[in-house]
């Protein structure tokens, strides 16, 4: 995304998160940021097929906006929304981008404080994507005061939430066919399964 969906997506949760006035996590008072599509891989793990520039522009969002907060409890609840972090292993980012791309994200991005230190320049490879969102943010955040992240962290928490398509490999079984005459001798075709069963992609929506 550029600086102006950037700034659509900052204009959308400012203003929901000023017009909600309930704290209860009730799903049809959610507000839902679009649709992502994703193909599962085991183990907790999921490929994301689309709905990438959203979800990485509100990870760069909460990394802002932990780096923006006072309280260190506050920073490490954001912090654990972008980070898996254990006792004796390495932190592992909750999401991972491209090659070309997750590099940068995880040195400018992701570390606590990193936000804080972007480069006067970019440097050499950088993504200009990114890079201009990071931009750009960076601006916007400067207009926001702890109270205003405060309430849209709080707003995103408990409020928010995607639309997940599920994109699963499953056989798609051919339709039932009526008891044919045995072909004559002549038009005959050899073949274990005349009618193979087709398989492809099945697609399921889920809401959440």
């Amino acid at each position: 995304w550029g600086p102006p969906q950037v700034a659509q997506l900052l204009v959308d949760l400012e203003t929901a998160a000023r017009d909600s006035v309930d704290e209860e996590d009730v799903p049809e008072e959610r507000f839902y940021l679009g649709v992502i599509t994703i193909s599962p891989l085991g183990k907790g793990v999921s490929t994301l097929l689309d709905g990438q520039q959203r979800l990485v522009t509100l990870a760069m969002f909460l990394a802002f906006a932990r780096d923006r907060l006072p309280n260190n409890g506050e920073r490490n609840r954001i912090d654990r929304m972008l980070m898996r972090r254990a006792f004796g292993r390495v932190p592992e980012p909750r999401m991972r981008l491209a090659p070309e791309d997750h590099a940068w994200f995880a040195h400018f991005i992701l570390p606590p404080g990193a936000t804080k230190r972007l480069p006067s320049t970019a440097p050499l490879g950088s993504p200009r994507e990114l890079l201009l969102a990071a931009r750009f943010m960076e601006h916007a955040f400067d207009n926001y005061s702890v109270a205003d992240l405060r309430n849209i962290i709080d707003f995103m928490m408990h409020h928010t939430a995607v639309v997940r398509s599920l994109a699963e490999q499953r056989p798609m079984f051919a339709p039932a066919l009526p008891a044919l005459p045995a072909p004559s001798r002549q038009n005959q075709i050899w073949n274990d399964d005349p009618f193979p069963a087709p398989s492809g992609p099945r697609y399921n929506v889920a809401a959440e």
